[in-house]
C-alpha cells in the first residue's frame, strides 16, 4: 500500500518537475527508472515529498517569470531597433527618415543635457521645503512641487512676447513667469476640486491633498480666490486688449476639468487654454494681433495635444475604470502615428509664425530640428510604460525651450 502511494505521488510529481505541459508521448518516452531514481535523490536532499514538489513547483514559477520577461525585452530590442531602422511614422525600414533621425539623441539623452545645466538652481521639491510645513499642502495643491506645468504655461507666452517686434521686455517675460505659476496653481486647484472622487480611485492621485484628506474644500476656496487675486493684479497690469483675453482664458481655465467627462478630447482643450498665453504675451509686448501669435498658438495647440497625449497613457487603466476620458484612450495603438501627424502641423505652424515674425535661418533650422526630435522621442516611446511616457513628457519641456532660444536668436541671425 505504501508503495502504490509513494509511487502515485512520484507519477504526480513528475508532472509538477518542469513538464506540466508535457504531452503523453514525451512521457511514455522516459525511463522511469532514472526518473524514480532522480526522484528518489530530491526527496532525499528536500527531506519529504511535500518540500520536493513545493521546490519544483517555485523552479517551474521562476523559469516562467525569466521566460516572459525576456520575452518581453525582446520584443522591446526589436521595437527600437526597428525605429532605429525606420522613420518610426509610418515609413519602411532603413528609409531616409529613419536614417536621419537616428542621427538624433534619444528623449533620455536629451533630457540628460538640460538636467545638467537645470541642476545648478533649486527643483520644486526644494522650492516646497523653504516654507513653514504647515502651507506645504497648499503647495502641493497648486503643484509647486512639480514645476514641469508652469512651464508648459509659461513657455508659449514667452514665445509671444519675445515673437513680437523690437527690444525684448524682460519684466514682461518676469510678470508672465510669475503668472504663469499663479495661473497653473489655480487651474490645478480648480481640477483637484473638480475631480476629489475621482482622484481617490487613481493610484496616481490618491495622495493629492484634497484627495488625501490633508486639505478641506473650505481651505482649497480660500486658497484659490488668493491665487486668482495675485494673477488678476498681474493681468490688470497690461493693456486692455491683453485683459480681454485673459478674462476669456479665465473661462477656459474653468471649464478644462469638465472636459474630461464630457468629450474625448480634453487634451485639445487643455492646448486651447494652455497655449493661449502666445497671443496674450504677443499682444502685452506688442499692443496688437498678428498672423505670427496666431500661428504660434495652433503649434502650441498641436504640441500640447502630442505631449499631454503620451502623458495621458500613463493613467489609462485608471481612466478606463473609472470613466474618464481621454486621447490617450480615444486614439489607443494608433497614438503614435496620429502624434506625429500633430507634430507634422506643429513644425509648419512654427514655420508659419517664423515668416510673420520675420525671424531669421537659425530659426527656422532650430524649429525643424526640433520637431524632428518630437518625432524621433515618439518613435522610441512605450507608451505602455509610465516611466517612458515622462521621460517624453519632460523633453517637450526642453523643447519648448529650445524654441525659445531659437525666436531669440532668430531675431538677430
Amino acid at each position: 500500500m505504501i508503495l502504490r502511494h509513494t509511487r502515485a505521488v512520484f507519477h504526480i510529481a513528475t508532472c509538477c518537475q518542469g513538464h506540466i505541459h508535457t504531452t503523453s508521448t514525451q512521457l511514455a518516452s522516459r525511463d522511469p527508472r532514472k526518473e524514480w531514481e532522480k526522484f528518489s535523490e530530491g526527496i532525499k536532499k528536500k527531506g519529504n515529498v511535500k518540500n520536493w514538489v513545493q521546490d519544483r513547483l517555485k523552479q517551474q514559477q521562476d523559469l516562467h517569470k525569466r521566460t516572459f520577461e525576456k520575452s518581453r525585452q525582446e520584443y522591446r530590442e526589436k521595437r527600437e531597433e526597428k525605429y532605429r531602422d525606420s522613420a518610426g511614422h509610418g515609413g519602411v525600414e532603413g528609409d531616409l527618415p529613419g536614417r536621419f533621425l537616428s542621427l538624433f539623441p534619444t528623449p533620455a539623452q536629451f533630457n540628460a543635457t538640460f538636467d545638467k545645466g537645470l541642476s545648478k538652481f533649486p527643483d520644486g521639491a526644494d522650492i516646497v521645503q523653504k516654507f513653514p510645513r504647515k502651507y506645504w499642502p497648499f503647495l502641493h495643491l497648486s503643484r509647486v512641487d512639480k514645476p514641469i506645468g508652469s512651464w508648459l504655461l509659461f513657455l508659449p507666452s514667452a514665445w509671444g512676447i519675445c515673437m513680437a517686434p523690437g527690444f525684448i521686455s524682460l519684466p514682461l517675460l518676469g510678470l508672465f513667469g510669475v503668472g504663469a505659476v499663479l495661473m497653473r496653481g489655480a487651474g490645478c486647484t480648480i481640477n483637484d476640486m473638480y475631480d476629489i472622487d475621482l482622484d481617490k480611485q487613481v493610484i496616481r492621485t490618491r495622495d493629492r491633498p484634497l484627495a488625501s484628506g490633508q486639505v478641506s474644500k473650505q481651505e482649497a476656496l480660500q486658497w484659490l480666490a488668493i491665487q486668482l487675486g495675485l494673477s488678476s493684479l498681474i493681468l490688470f497690469s497690461l493693456n486692455t486688449q491683453t485683459i480681454v483675453l485673459g478674462l476669456f482664458s479665465l473661462v477656459l481655465v474653468g471649464t478644462y476639468p469638465l472636459m474630461k467627462r464630457v468629450t474625448d478630447f480634453p487634451q485639445l482643450y487643455l492646448g486651447l487654454t494652455f497655449n493661449l498665453g502666445a497671443v496674450m504675451g504677443y499682444s502685452a509686448a506688442a499692443g496688437q494681433l498678428g498672423l505670427a501669435p496666431l500661428c504660434l498658438y495652433c503649434a502650441g495647440i498641436c504640441w500640447t495635444m502630442v505631449y499631454d497625449t503620451v502623458y495621458a497613457h500613463q493613467d489609462k487603466v485608471d481612466d478606463r475604470k473609472v470613466g474618464v476620458k481621454s486621447t490617450a484612450l480615444r486614439f489607443g495603438d494608433r497614438t503614435v502615428q496620429i502624434c506625429t501627424n500633430f507634430v507634422s502641423a506643429m513644425g509648419l505652424a512654427l514655420f508659419l509664425a517664423g515668416l510673420a515674425g520675420g525671424l531669421g535661418p537659425t530659426y527656422f533650422i532650430t524649429s525643424f530640428l526640433t520637431t524632428c526630435m518630437i518625432m524621433k522621442g515618439l518613435s522610441l516611446v512605450d507608451l505602455d510604460n509610465p516611466k517612458s511616457c515622462w521621460e517624453f513628457f519632460i523633453m517637450n519641456r526642453n523643447i519648448g525651450v529650445v524654441i525659445l532660444l531659437s525666436i531669440i536668436v532668430g531675431k538677430i541671425f
